[in-house]
């Protein structure tokens, strides 16, 4: 079995790495995934947390856009309370799986889960965490204010 090495683009600004991995490729542990098969399956075993999960990750685009409204959500994962997706959704945020570009529009980590190459993964890596430095700022700026 081969050690996993750290992805550079998920390196924290103090050096530290996230717990998303990646292993070198082999023909032993290559495995191929088919999401819109997988996905309604494995919601058929899932509380309704991860059945928000999955519903986020089956509806990212190419890009790994997704763009969902609070009510989509809960009516597609058959879910009745918005506090629910509220705390899936802050949750996910907290452990960079998602950021939020604007209201009802997040962009996945492309570490997590991919629609591409090693190329296309570098792009969307770096949109990703460019994405997370603004919001990050963007908190800053507004917590100062809140504190004037």
């Amino acid at each position: 079995m081969r050690i996993p090495k750290p992805i550079k683009s998920l390196q924290r600004e103090d050096g530290t790495v996230k717990e998303v991995m990646t292993a070198n490729y082999t023909p032993k542990n290559f495995r191929r995934f088919f999401p819109n098969q997988a996905f309604p399956v494995l919601s058929l075993f899932a509380n309704k947390s991860t059945q928000i999960v999955l519903y986020l990750m089956a509806n990212a685009d190419s890009n790994n856009m997704i763009y969902a409204t609070y009510k989509s959500i809960m009516e597609d994962c058959q879910v009745t309370d918005k506090k629910t997706v509220a705390r899936v959704l802050k949750q996910l945020q907290e452990a960079q799986c998602i950021v939020e570009v604007s209201a009802s529009h997040y962009m996945l980590n492309p570490a997590i889960i991919l629609q591409g190459n090693d190329q296309k993964f570098g792009l969307l890596a770096v949109q990703f965490n460019d994405l997370l430095r603004s919001k990050r700022a963007k908190d800053k700026r507004n917590k100062r204010q809140e504190e004037s």
